[in-house]
């Protein structure tokens, strides 16, 4: 498996689903499907270089950059 193999989208709604309370951060939704560990951090911080998501302190539970523009 490739990290090209896991789609950016799909990475995306995870760390959505996390930013609701409606499962696990996006790292440890991505290893629940199989993905391992390694690369669902390096898909991870691929979309963060590619500022399509961002961390605080772990990138474990990334959410979608457009995130804090859509709170009042």
């Amino acid at each position: 498996m490739r990290r090209s193999d896991i789609p950016d989208e799909h990475v995306i709604e995870l760390a959505r689903r996390w930013q609701r309370n409606e499962g696990p951060g996006v790292v440890g939704a991505l290893v629940a499907e199989g993905v391992p560990e390694k690369l669902a951090l390096r898909k991870v911080e691929h979309l963060v270089d590619r500022d399509l998501l961002e961390y605080g302190t772990s990138p474990y539970h990334a959410w979608p950059t457009d995130y804090r523009s859509n709170q009042p």
